[in-house]
């Protein structure tokens, strides 16, 4: 008995432990980020799809090396990394790809001018400023902080992406 209740705590530690490390935990072997044009129309609104398919709107791409990986799997999934207000365009030019045999297991729409980013993993850091309840909630507060805004821009300048923020 002892054994089975051993066995379902480590089942439910690790579950819940992943739902909050949804970029650690995942299994992939290469990361790209893209310079692309989102928000026209919405085929290419994101980086990947709702046909799974990556935007045909890329300018480039590259290859991020496995520190990078690390740091930005960290700033991800810190709670440091958002509390800020957002506006509303989202027309998102920076994708990030996480793939596993050169098919996407994860992928992120970034917006610095509205400053929000749409993951297709939940990052529970990401809210914050919860208003309301039961269906009628949301979250305020889910945009991105000043320094990991600064991140993902040193990211962009460091690669010449053309969307860089002036702020």
């Amino acid at each position: 008995m002892k054994k089975l209740i051993t066995i379902i705590v480590v089942i439910i530690s690790t579950s819940l432990f992943s739902q909050n490390k949804p970029f650690t935990n995942l299994v992939f072997d290469q990361v790209i980020i893209y310079d692309f044009e989102g928000g026209k129309g919405s085929e290419s609104m994101y980086i990947i799809g709702d046909n799974g398919k990556l935007s045909k709107n890329v300018k480039k791409q590259v290859v991020l090396d496995q520190k990078t990986i690390k740091i930005l799997n960290t700033k991800l999934e810190s709670k440091l990394s958002y509390g800020a207000g957002t506006a509303s365009c989202f027309e998102p030019h920076l994708g990030i790809v996480y793939y596993l045999k050169n098919k996407p297991v994860a992928h992120i729409s970034v917006c610095l001018d509205c400053n929000r980013l749409q993951s297709s993993k939940n990052i529970i850091a990401q809210n914050q400023g919860r208003i309301g309840t039961g269906k009628d909630s949301y979250y305020l507060l889910d945009g991105m902080s000043k320094s990991f805004r600064i991140f993902l821009n040193s990211l962009l300048k460091k690669h010449n992406f053309s969307h860089q923020s002036k702020k």
